[in-house]
């Protein structure tokens, strides 16, 4: 009975390994499942190999155990799939070898994820200091990219501190339709003011007397204002008797100043006629 417990505990940790910092994504893998570097289409490359067991078509068969593994005593190197015709890729999966039990020192931690654009690589996407591998853990990486390469690669240039080699257990590529962004909603508009009449800078003011006689002023607005203050304040009982208004420019003579003064009670109307200065 203790075997069996001691079995099932051995076969729980196993699973908890495999399924550690793996992220779950609805995007399909756009390379098929590989049975060999150049089967069933698509080519499968790599920098170097540790042996046969560990070809780069490995890492693209739905298989974590053997792998892809850099040559014995070279711990860089790249492992690349070429399409049958260029695709866009945006998001990738790795996954450490579940066959061995240094899959955590083994495991890339620096590299960059390139595309081939008929004449150069193309940097997509660079990671530095990626730790915490298990065994058959796997990690995901999404960036931004619209353009179409018919070849991608990781080139892995430092791992988790094994001498000997590096290796990858799987890996997928993918493409993931960009979510399109909100429409933002429009701003409502604002309700136009009314259009508000345009003071004048000067106006004719023609004070009415009770004798019918009218007297005209050419005056400024705040001259005006002030009559009109003086007029009203009159009539709640307060202030002078008189309001002296400056004839200004109308000043004939050899006087210095020329007012008229006018009397609160013999005013029977005024009226105010504003202009502007042009």
């Amino acid at each position: 009975m203790k075997r069996v417990i001691l079995f099932m505990s051995l076969i729980l940790l196993f699973v908890s390994f495999e399924t550690v910092n793996a992220n779950t994504s609805n995007s399909m893998d756009l390379i098929p499942e590989m049975t060999s570097n150049t089967s069933p289409s698509g080519i499968a490359s790599a920098s170097s190999i540790w042996s046969k067991q560990h070809q780069p078509f490995n890492v693209f068969n739905e298989k974590s155990d053997y792998g892809w593994s850099t040559k014995q005593g070279i711990t860089v190197g790249w492992v690349a799939y070429e399409f049958d015709n260029p695709v866009v890729v945006n998001k990738y999966t790795i996954s450490s070898r579940s066959k061995h039990i240094d899959s955590k020192k083994e495991a890339p931690k620096d590299w960059v994820f390139e595309g081939w654009d008929g004449n150069q690589w193309i940097v997509l996407d660079t990671q530095q200091d990626i730790t915490e591998w298990g065994v058959g853990s796997k990690k995901e990486f999404s960036f931004s990219n619209s353009n179409e390469y018919i070849k991608y690669r990781i080139n892995i240039t430092k791992n988790n501190g094994h001498a000997g080699f590096t290796t990858i257990g799987k890996m997928s590529m993918m493409f993931d339709e960009p979510e399109p962004e909100p429409e933002p909603e429009p701003e409502p508009e604002p309700e136009p003011e009314p259009p508000s009449e345009e003071a004048g800078d000067r106006a004719i003011l023609t004070v009415t007397m009770i004798t019918d006689l009218e007297k005209e002023f050419d005056l400024s607005m705040e001259e005006v204002d002030a009559f009109i203050n003086w007029y009203e304040g009159r009539h709640r009982g307060t202030g002078t008797a008189t309001f002296s208004i400056n004839n200004h420019g109308n000043n004939k003579g050899p006087f210095t100043s020329r007012k008229d003064y006018i009397i609160f009670d013999k005013v029977l109307t005024f009226k105010v006629n504003e202009y502007k200065i042009k």
